[in-house]
C-alpha cells in the first residue's frame, strides 16, 4: 500500500527528475556573458525584488518547492551548484546544466528499459576520457590581454578587469589580494609594502593619530594565550625598558584584565609604547598564523600547550619589525626581521601544501598566508552608487580574482563551452561493451549543454551555429558579443582548466546520484504520530 511520506519508483524518478529541472532551469537563465537575471522576492514583500544574475547566488536563494517530493530534487541540484561553490568558487551553474542533460538523455534509456546500473559504468569510464582530453588543452595565462578579459567577463567592468590585472601582475599569482568597499563611487586599489591582517587593537587607548595606532621598531611578543594577569607581562617588559627606547607589541588570542590595564597603563603615561593585538585566524588556525608571524619577525611563539611561561621570556625569544600600525579592524607588520632563508623555507613549506588542500576556504588562506610571508598585499577597493551594487560588484570582483588565481596557477583553455566540444573526438573514439556503450551519446549531449545554454541566453539558434563548429577539432567559436564565429584563444575567451574539470565532474557525479536513486523518504517535521520515520 502507498504511504503519503515514501514514493517508490518510477515515480520517485519522475518526481526527483521534475524538481531538478526546475532549478536548473531557473539557473541556466544565468548562464553567458548574456545570462539574463532572475527576480526573486525578498522577505518583506514591500521591498524592491533582488535582481541575480548569478546561478550559485540562486541556489543558495531556493528554498522549496510546493511538491516536497519534487524539492528533493531541486535541492540535488543545489547541492551540486554548493559543492562547485566550496570547491573552486565557480562553475556551479556549468555544473548543473551538465547534471540536468545527463539526468534527462538516461531517464529516457531507463525508461525505455535499458539498464541504469550499465549505463552509469559507462559513464564512469566515459568521464574519465573526456576529463584527460580537458586537461590536454590546458595553456598557461600568460597575457596580460587575456587577463583583462576574463575578469572583465566574470565582473562586466573593465576598469576592474584592468585593476585585478595590475594587481596580480604586481603580487603575482601566489599574492595576497583583499577585496573590500569604501565610500567613494569609483573603483581603486592600493599596494601594501608589508603584511597586513584582518585583526586590530584590543583598545583605543592604544591609538596615537586618528584612530590608527603606530610603533616604530617595537619588540613583538607572539602567543596562542589568554592574557589576564599583569605579572605575565612585567618581566619581559622592565627587560625592553632596560634594553632602550623601544616599544612592545603583544599579539594573543585575547588580553584582557591586569595585563591590558599594565600595557594601557605603561602607553598612557608614556613610560614605554605598547600595543596589544588580538591574533589573526579562526580556530586552530591562529597558532598556524602565529608561527608564519614568527619567522617573518625572528620571534618564537609561546604556546600554552608546550607551558613555557612568560615569565621566563628572554629578549632574543621577541621578533622584530621596522613598524608595526594598527586599526580597529586591521594590523599592517612592515619590515619584519626574521631571517630571510627561513621566510623562504616556511613560504614554500605552505606551498608544498597547496596540491593536498582542497579547493575553497583551505586553499585560500594557504595561499593568503604564502603571499604574505613574501612581504606584499594588495587592496581593491570597491565603489558604486548604492550600497546594492557595492555589494553586487564586490561579490564579482572576489569571483574574479579567485578565477584569474586559478587561470595563472593551473591554465585555460578555450571558453565559451568550446573546451567541452573538443572532447568530442576522444569520446567518439571510446569503445564500450553492450549498453554501457550509451554512455557516449549521453555525454556528447551534456557536452554540448553549457554552449547551448549560452546561445539561447544571447538570442541565438544553438543547432545550426554548433553545425558550422563541425566536431570541436579546430579552436573556433562563436563570440556572443560580436555575433561572429572567432578563434576563442586569439578573442581572448577562455576559462580556467580547474573550474571546467570540477564543472564536468561534479555535474556528471551528482546525475550518476539522482539516477540511482530508487525511493523518496519525507520526513516530517513533527513526526511523533506518523508510522515512518528515519532518525538521524
Amino acid at each position: 500500500m502507498a504511504h503519503s511520506r515514501l514514493l517508490f519508483q518510477p515515480g520517485a524518478r519522475q518526481s526527483l527528475r521534475k524538481g531538478f529541472n526546475l532549478l536548473a532551469d531557473v539557473m541556466e537563465i544565468t548562464l553567458g556573458p548574456r545570462g539574463r537575471l532572475v527576480a526573486v522576492e525578498r522577505e518583506n514583500s514591500r521591498r524592491a525584488p533582488e535582481l541575480l544574475n548569478d546561478g550559485a547566488q540562486l541556489a543558495r536563494r531556493f528554498l522549496g518547492l510546493p511538491n516536497r517530493f519534487e524539492t528533493m530534487g531541486a535541492f540535488m541540484a543545489r547541492h551540486i551548484a554548493w559543492r562547485m561553490e566550496e570547491t573552486v568558487g565557480d562553475g556551479a551553474t556549468t555544473a548543473v546544466v551538465i547534471a540536468r542533460q545527463v539526468l534527462n538523455e538516461a531517464d529516457r534509456y531507463a525508461a525505455a528499459g535499458y539498464n541504469m546500473m550499465s549505463m552509469r559504468r559507462g559513464l564512469e569510464k566515459a568521464l574519465v576520457v573526456v576529463l584527460q582530453a580537458l586537461e590536454k588543452q590546458a595553456q598557461s595565462l600568460a597575457t596580460p590581454a587575456q587577463i583583462v578579459a576574463l575578469a572583465t567577463s566574470i565582473t562586466g567592468d573593465e576598469i576592474l578587469g584592468r585593476y585585478i590585472e595590475e594587481i596580480f601582475d604586481t603580487v603575482g599569482p601566489q599574492g595576497a589580494v583583499d577585496v573590500r568597499t569604501h565610500y567613494a563611487r569609483t573603483h581603486d586599489r592600493t599596494y601594501i609594502q608589508g603584511t597586513f591582517w584582518n585583526q586590530g587593537w584590543v583598545s583605543s587607548y592604544f591609538t596615537t593619530d586618528a584612530g590608527t595606532a603606530v610603533l616604530k621598531n617595537p619588540y613583538i611578543l607572539l602567543t596562542n594565550r589568554n592574557l589576564e594577569k599583569a605579572a605575565e607581562l612585567l618581566p619581559i617588559m622592565e627587560k625592553i625598558r632596560a634594553a632602550g627606547d623601544r616599544g612592545l607589541v603583544v599579539i594573543a588570542t585575547t588580553v584582557t584584565g591586569g595585563a591590558l590595564n599594565i600595557l594601557v597603563t605603561n602607553k598612557t603615561r608614556k613610560v614605554m609604547p605598547t600595543l596589544a593585538i588580538r591574533a589573526p585566524g579562526l580556530g586552530p588556525e591562529k597558532s598556524d598564523v602565529l608561527q608564519d608571524l614568527a619567522v617573518l619577525t625572528g620571534g618564537v611563539v609561546f604556546r600554552e600547550e608546550a607551558g613555557t611561561r612568560l615569565e621566563t621570556a628572554t629578549l632574543d625569544d621577541l621578533g622584530q619589525a621596522d613598524e608595526v600600525q594598527a586599526i580597529r579592524s586591521g594590523f599592517t607588520l612592515i619590515g619584519g626581521k626574521g631571517r630571510p632563508a627561513l621566510i623562504r623555507e616556511r613560504n614554500l613549506e605552505l606551498r608544498r601544501q597547496l596540491p593536498k588542500a582542497g579547493y575553497g576556504r583551505e586553499r585560500d588562506r594557504l595561499i593568503e598566508r604564502a603571499g604574505k610571508l613574501l612581504g606584499g598585499v594588495a587592496l581593491l577597493n570597491i565603489g558604486g552608487a548604492t550600497e546594492v551594487e557595492q555589494e553586487t560588484l564586490k561579490e564579482r570582483a572576489k569571483e574574479a580574482v579567485h578565477v584569474v588565481r586559478l587561470g595563472l596557477q593551473e591554465g585555460i583553455v578555450p571558453g565559451g563551452g568550446v573546451a567541452y566540444l573538443r572532447c568530442l573526438p576522444a569520446l567518439a573514439a571510446l569503445s564500450l561493451p553492450d549498453e554501457e556503450a550509451l554512455a557516449i551519446p549521453i555525454l556528447q549531449s551534456a557536452l554540448a549543454a553549457p554552449m547551448r545554454a549560452i546561445l539561447r541566453n544571447s538570442g541565438f539558434e544553438a543547432s545550426p551555429i554548433l553545425a558550422r563548429m563541425g566536431d570541436g577539432v579546430a579552436q573556433c567559436g562563436f563570440d556572443v558579443m560580436s555575433g561572429q564565429m572567432v578563434d576563442v584563444m586569439a578573442a581572448n575567451i577562455v576559462d580556467p582548466v580547474t573550474i571546467l574539470h570540477a564543472a564536468l565532474r561534479t555535474g556528471v557525479s551528482g546525475a550518476l546520484m539522482a539516477l540511482t536513486t530508487e525511493v523518496l523518504v519525507h520526513k516530517p517535521r513533527a513526526n511523533r504520530d506518523e508510522d515512518v520515520d528515519f532518525n538521524p
